[in-house]
């Protein structure tokens, strides 16, 4: 099992299509920094580990997330909709292949999006 901490401020609509898209064998650890708009209760319903954390801030609900976690491999993904979590696969692999200890990816420059 890998964990995978997503730090959430207001992302009602964009957790859904996240949540069904992460693989077989991640473990979705929602960080609920402070949403108004019922992002904890989704995540919960869907079946998300809920953390709530209530100092604002992204490091924050990262350094939240990272304490709730109980798997020798982590990830951090934005929650916004804007990665997708099947790529996980391949970020986790050279680690749990014992390639590298810390993979880092990035997002791709596109017209009009990261």
């Amino acid at each position: 099992m890998t964990d995978v901490v997503l730090p959430v401020l207001n992302e009602a609509e964009a957790l859904p299509r996240v949540l069904a898209a992460m693989p077989t064998g991640f473990r979705p650890i929602v960080v609920d920094n402070s949403s108004t708009d019922g992002s904890a209760a989704i995540a919960r319903n869907l079946g998300a580990t809920v953390v709530c954390e209530p100092r604002r801030g992204f490091g924050a609900a990262c350094f939240a997330g990272l304490v709730r976690t109980q798997s020798e491999i982590v990830c951090f993904m934005d929650c916004d909709g804007s990665l997708d979590p099947r790529d996980l696969l391949r970020v986790v692999a050279p680690v749990a292949d014992g390639d590298a200890d810390l993979v880092l990816s990035r997002r791709r420059p596109e017209t009009g999006a990261w």
